[in-house]
């Protein structure tokens, strides 16, 4: 018996029992015939064959009249299990597919299944990657820029609340030094006129001791012989030393303190490496500076 399967690209596909096909056998045509519905066979969608109703009555109706093996149940089969029965008929070449002669048919929807396309797949997957790559990068240059508008605003605010004391520089701490030299000077000039002064008025204690004439500094002798009289001369040791030794620190404690400052500074240099921060490593900077000076006796 001949039941007419489906119409597919303008031919026609039918189901035959293997015997009542070709029996006697088969010429070159019929052989193309019965690979053409195998493969049809090969790539169809057979939920998709499930879905349509007429289909399933004409597989059902060939089953029932050509397939002994096959039994109906009298409740009713689901069209899954009568294409199911179909498939493994076909499989075990108890039935065959054959494509008829061509012929114009309107297309009745049926869809083969489809190929896996490799190449199809790998070029969306390269989109894919390049799309992500695309939104990682922006993604990532905005979290840069939120961090930087960050910091730039930590700064500002902690130049304008918390503004850093001046330190005192090498420069303005030998200013400072050669004003308080010039303030002794003044000083010990005014002891020297206040001591004339003192020496030339009559004593009214009778019991103090004569000193004898004073003399005016740089001038006469002295009760030490021919040695050179005293008068105040200006050191000429430099600035640094006047300068240390004004501060009551060591040369040594001098070296001290600044190799503590070089120690701050690389541990600032290792914090800004480690936050990526501009605004920690000024302030770590600056801190180390004073601390410097702090030690230095400023």
């Amino acid at each position: 018996m001949t039941t007419e399967l489906m119409r597919y690209e303008g031919h026609r596909f039918l189901l035959y029992k293997k015997w009542d096909y070709a029996p006697n056998g088969r010429t070159p045509e019929q052989t193309e015939a019965l690979e053409a519905g195998k493969a049809l066979f090969k790539a169809a969608n057979f939920e998709h064959w499930a879905s349509q109703p007429e289909l399933v009555a004409r597989v059902q109706k060939f089953l029932v009249e050509s397939i002994p093996s096959y039994r109906a149940s009298p409740y009713g089969d689901r069209p899954d299990d009568i294409i199911k029965a179909l498939c493994w008929e076909v499989r075990n070449e108890a039935a065959v597919i054959v494509r008829a002669k061509p012929e114009y048919i309107a297309h009745d929807g049926f869809a083969p299944k489809r190929e896996f396309d490799y190449a199809a797949y790998k070029r969306d997957q390269d989109e894919r990657g390049r799309a992500y790559m695309a939104r990682s990068k922006a993604y990532s240059d905005d979290l840069k820029a939120y961090n930087k508008s960050i910091d730039d605003r930590i700064r500002r605010e902690a130049n304008a609340l918390k503004p850093y004391r001046h330190i005192e520089t090498v420069t303005e701490a030998g200013e400072r030094n050669l004003a308080a030299w010039a303030k002794r000077d003044a000083l010990a000039a005014l002891a020297s006129a206040a001591s004339m002064v003192a020496s030339s008025l009559p004593s009214r204690d009778d019991d103090v001791f004569d000193l004898g004439e004073v003399s005016e500094i740089g001038s006469g002798s002295t009760s030490l012989g021919d040695a050179a009289p005293f008068e105040y001369a200006k050191n000429a040791t430099s600035n640094d030393v006047m300068s240390i030794a004004a501060r009551g620190v060591s040369e040594a404690h001098e070296a001290e303190c600044f190799a503590n400052y070089e120690t701050d500074m690389d541990l600032c240099a290792a914090g800004r490496a480690m936050f990526q921060s501009p605004a920690y490593y000024t302030e770590c900077k600056a801190r180390a500076f004073a601390n410097y000076q702090q030690c230095r006796g400023y």
